[in-house]
């Protein structure tokens, strides 16, 4: 007989306290992943029954101090406010962590209602050998999006608790940290972990835009998805070998998931294209197709060359409308904009002062 969402969570709360005393849980009680994470939990002293032990806040707690939080936290800002519109509320609190699980980033309203949330700020870390289980410690820890519910976390505080989280990836596909939303009651949790995928695709996506010594492709096998976070990107020196590409990019190119990529140029990348359709790749122009297999092919967009140290987004857009036809020019101001913006479709329209549906008609022209 099937056991209903109430009686797990009851089986949950029984078994984790035997679980603490040393004892087993049974089986295909709990993923592996959160396992993992109760084991961690116990070893480090953590006792279900105790309050969460968060470190005494700085008194300049909302200074970041590392460049590399900085910037991240500087990424992350967009979508945050975006995914805070759409699923924030009372209850409620949206953050972002670093490596070491250190809030740098935070969406809130309304906590101080919930004290079991209250602790939660910018300034704090929330790793397992304090809190002990919660979404963002696992996320960490796995490398993967992670939801954790009631009585899944270690802790008896967080029974009524939900909360999902997400990595974000560096240049080089290195786990930076994680971005979560945690309150009180449920959340269709497909729904939820398909757009923050999506937001983790965007912040990855603006973080290689800070390469700014590098030329930057974005590439799809459908040209629908330039322009937005399922785009591939690809930053190339000016010699054609390729610095870096986001995690987009390296499915579509067979690429190693993570770590600093192997020495490869574009021509090797794309050994099945002719020479013209090589020196195309970073020339400016229209979308255009290039064979990347016998049998498969890529839409790639041409987005920005190296930027100087002193140069502003707005002249990318400005470079893009000065060649071509009236049609060319605003199909290509609209994806310059685009990629100054790191791919934000809202900003890239503020800044070229039309609607979102202007825009997105234009990014369909000229390809």
């Amino acid at each position: 007989m099937a056991t209903t969402p109430v009686q797990q969570q009851q089986r949950l709360a029984a078994a984790r306290h035997r679980f603490a005393e040393g004892g087993e849980l049974p089986a295909q009680l709990l993923a592996p992943a959160l396992l993992r994470s109760w084991e961690r939990s116990r070893q480090a002293g953590i006792r279900p029954q105790q309050a969460p032990q968060y470190a005494a806040l700085a008194q300049r707690r909302l200074r970041l101090d590392a460049p590399l939080d900085r910037l991240l936290a500087r990424c992350v800002r967009q979508d945050m406010d975006d995914l805070w519109a759409a699923f924030g509320g009372r209850r409620w609190t949206l953050f972002c962590v670093n490596r070491d699980g250190l809030i740098i980033a935070q969406r809130e309203h309304g906590l101080a209602d919930e004290p079991v949330l209250r602790p939660i700020q910018i300034g704090r870390r929330v790793r397992e050998i304090e809190i002990g289980t919660t979404a963002p410690a696992c996320t960490l820890a796995e490398a993967a999006l992670m939801q954790v519910r009631g009585n899944e976390h270690y802790l008896d505080e967080f029974a009524a608790v939900y909360c999902l989280s997400v990595p974000l990836q560096g240049v080089d596909g290195e786990v930076l940290g994680a971005l979560d939303i945690t309150g009180i009651g449920e959340r269709d949790s497909e729904l939820l972990g398909g757009y923050f995928r999506q937001a983790a695709l965007s912040v990855q996506n603006q973080l290689l835009h800070t390469l700014r010594d590098c030329h930057l492709l974005a590439l799809q096998h459908d040209a629908r998805w330039l322009g937005t976070p399922l785009q591939g990107l690809l930053a190339v020196h000016e010699d054609g070998q390729l610095r870096a590409a986001n995690s987009v990019a390296r499915r579509l190119l067979g690429l190693p998931r993570s770590g600093v990529l192997p020495p490869l140029s574009l021509s090797a990348l794309f050994c099945h294209a002719s020479v013209h359709q090589r020196r195309r790749l970073l020339q400016p122009g229209p979308v255009h197709r290039v064979p990347l297999r016998a049998d498969n092919a890529l839409q790639v967009q041409y987005l920005r060359a190296p930027v100087s140290a002193h140069g502003s987004t707005r002249g990318v857009a400005v470079a893009a409308v000065e060649a071509g036809s009236l049609r060319a020019q605003g199909a290509q101001a609209a994806r310059a904009a685009v990629a100054a913006q790191g791919g934000n479709l809202s900003a890239a329209a503020r800044q070229l002062g039309i609607s979102r549906t202007t825009l997105y008609r234009k990014l369909q022209q000229g390809g």
